[in-house]
C-alpha cells in the first residue's frame, strides 16, 4: 500500500503557514477557530490586529477543510458546523473587516467568506473601540 501524502498540510505549507500551524493541521484549526469561539463569547479583549489574523486563519482553515479527503473531514465537519453557528450566533454582520477595497480585491464573498464580514456583538471596551475606528461599529 503507498502512503498518501498529507493533502491537508501541503496546502497550509502552500498558504505559507508557519510551521506551527502546518503540524497542528485540521485538528489544531480548529482547536484554534474553538478557543476564538469562546474568546468571542467572552467578549473578544484583543486588538483588531488580532481579529483580522483570527478571521483569516477562519479563511486558512475553509481551504484545508476543501483540501481534506472525505475520510479526514467528517469529525472535523461536524465540530465546525457547531463552531461557526455558534460564531454566527455571537457576532453580527458588518461592512468587510479588511474594507472595501481588499474585500474587492480579493474576491471576499459575504456567503462563502462571510467570517470577513461579521464582529463580535459584544467586544470589550478597547477592541469596541478599534471597530468604532474602523468604522464597524
Amino acid at each position: 500500500m503507498t502512503h498518501q501524502p498529507d493533502r491537508v498540510r501541503q496546502y497550509l505549507r502552500r498558504r505559507g503557514c508557519a510551521p506551527s500551524v502546518v503540524k497542528g493541521g485540521l485538528d489544531g484549526l480548529i482547536a484554534h477557530w474553538a478557543s476564538l469561539v469562546d474568546a468571542v463569547e467572552e467578549g473578544y479583549d484583543l486588538t483588531f490586529d488580532d481579529y483580522l489574523n483570527d478571521m483569516d486563519l477562519r479563511d486558512i482553515l475553509a481551504g484545508a477543510i476543501e483540501a481534506a479527503d472525505d475520510d479526514e473531514r467528517m469529525g472535523p465537519d461536524k465540530k465546525l458546523a457547531k463552531l461557526d453557528q455558534a460564531f454566527r450566533d455571537l457576532t453580527v454582520e458588518c461592512a468587510p473587516i479588511f474594507g472595501e477595497a481588499v474585500a474587492k480585491e480579493n474576491g471576499h464573498d459575504v456567503m462563502e467568506q462571510w467570517w470577513y464580514f461579521r464582529r463580535p456583538r459584544r467586544p470589550a471596551p478597547d477592541f469596541e473601540e478599534e471597530l468604532r475606528e474602523a468604522g464597524l461599529v
